[in-house]
């Protein structure tokens, strides 16, 4: 069965009906709670949604967690040494990763997408879901979805795939 973490925009979404990928997400949630797939969360995405703790950040816990593997500079870290994965050659070689799908991904994109990205592809799932157009725009994702084996893709195209 396919694995696929969401991305913090996947459960906003999943909450607010006035959502225009509302209706999406319920039948991605739906196949989830029916077995048709299963759906993860990264600590970079619970640690963007843990600000407000409303029902996207309470959605987002009902979900297990990838293993979180470090990017970026100690500062940019989320969680605790304690929830990292890996050793320090594994942190060398995901932030190598990590300046890589910048550079295959919309300027702009944020840290903690690309960080939800690796923890994904380095958890070998089938492919990370998210709205955020610097990753799944028709440039960047077909960039990043020749390059590594987890593919980006919008709820949308999830949802296709589940019919």
């Amino acid at each position: 069965m396919k694995t696929y973490a969401l991305d913090t925009n996947c459960f906003i979404d999943a909450v607010n009906l006035r959502s225009q990928s509302y209706e999406v997400m319920q039948r991605i949630f739906t196949a989830f709670d029916r077995g048709k797939l299963f759906l993860k969360v990264s600590l970079q995405t619970l640690h963007e949604l843990e600000g407000k703790k409303d029902s996207a950040w309470e959605l987002a816990k009902r979900l297990p967690e990838v293993p979180h593997w470090p990017i970026g500079s100690w500062d940019e870290q989320v969680g605790t040494w304690e929830e990292e994965t890996g050793t320090w050659d594994d942190a060398k070689r995901t932030d190598k990763i990590q300046l890589e799908l910048k550079g295959l991904a919309k300027s702009g994109t944020d840290i903690r997408d690309r960080g939800g990205y690796i923890d994904a592809l380095c958890s070998d799932l089938n492919g990370f879901v998210t709205s955020d157009k610097q990753l799944v725009g028709t440039g960047p994702s077909r960039r990043i979805n020749e390059r590594f084996f987890t593919k980006v893709l919008t709820p949308g195209q999830l949802a296709e795939e589940l019919v």
